[in-house]
């Protein structure tokens, strides 16, 4: 199994700066590592830093799954350019519209979870994380959690989106363990 980073990082694409952060990932109340008898419904959370001067003034999504998946299973944070600061309805009247963080300042590290569904066949399965951006996305902030959200497909869709075979090992931002 390969070793997980404290922190895993997803670059931004022109190879200037990064697009987000991610760390202290804790799945089903743990650590980032989860070993478990069978599959099911478990809690994700993870602390995300989004601070990507160079996506301009795009909705950004943050996204995440399991590794050989054909689309993310979750989407956790919608927003501009860095995280935290006022929630906000992005796009309002259309049809990309959703709740979002717009910080003018200094980007902040924001919490975030959503369930993670895992297989009951057993085996080794990698969580991944990587960016979106589809217009409108969840945001699974505490105060983002507090306002009914529905999931967003096209964002979900990214997952494969420049990368055919989804996020790879880099993207790794823990483990479940289906035992036999």
């Amino acid at each position: 199994m390969k070793e997980l980073l404290a922190e895993m990082t997803e670059p931004y694409g022109g190879g200037k700066g990064f697009r987000f952060k991610i760390r202290d990932v804790r799945i089903d109340g743990g650590g980032p590592v989860l070993r478990v008898a069978a599959g099911g419904t478990y809690t994700l959370a993870f602390a995300l830093l989004h601070d990507c001067a160079e996506c301009g003034n795009a909705v950004n999504q943050v996204i995440v799954g399991l590794a050989g998946e054909d689309r993310a299973q979750a989407s956790v944070w919608n927003g501009k350019q860095r995280s935290g600061g006022s929630l906000r309805v992005v796009n309002p009247g259309t049809g990309v519209e959703a709740l979002a963080e717009d910080n003018p300042g200094p980007a902040e590290w924001v919490e975030v979870s959503c369930d993670l569904v895992v297989p009951d066949e057993p085996g080794t399965y990698s969580v991944r994380a990587r960016y979106a951006q589809a217009y409108q996305g969840r945001l699974m902030t505490p105060a983002g959690r507090a306002v009914p959200q529905r999931e967003f497909p096209d964002a979900l869709g990214w997952w494969t989106v420049d990368r055919p075979d989804g996020p790879g090992p880099e993207s790794a931002i823990g483990t479940v363990i289906v035992e036999p």
